[in-house]
């Protein structure tokens, strides 16, 4: 494996579900999805990573409410691409999510390495 960046967060990120809004014909990301991609970007400083990738996603929700985990992927994804980990979200040739036990306020860690041929 090459570089590999570790992101531990203590708190669950938003899901699609409290990514996006809408109003009228008008989209756009909610506070949540502007803070956490923040958030995000503060723990990318500094690093890039290149070629194909994988992508480790260890969650624990908030509450015992039933979420579908793949409605986290895809914001954890684009965060890390606007955040400038890497160029393209297409790059990901693996993902690994698995969804924990509740802990008050949620907490993921995040893995993204690169792969080595």
């Amino acid at each position: 494996m090459g570089k590999k960046l570790d992101i531990v967060l203590a708190y669950a990120p938003p899901t699609v579900n409290h990514y996006w809004l809408q109003r009228g014909l008008r989209r756009f990301l909610s506070k949540r999805a502007n803070a956490f991609r923040r958030d995000i970007k503060d723990h990318c400083k500094g690093h890039r990573l290149a070629g194909l990738l994988s992508v480790r996603i260890d969650y624990h929700p908030p509450d015992r409410r039933k979420r579908d985990i793949d409605n986290i992927i895809k914001p954890i994804l684009d965060a890390l691409q606007h955040a400038g980990l890497f160029e393209d979200d297409f790059q990901v040739k693996k993902i690994t999510a698995t969804r924990h036990d509740v802990i008050s306020g949620g907490s993921c860690v995040i893995t993204v390495a690169e792969l080595i041929d």
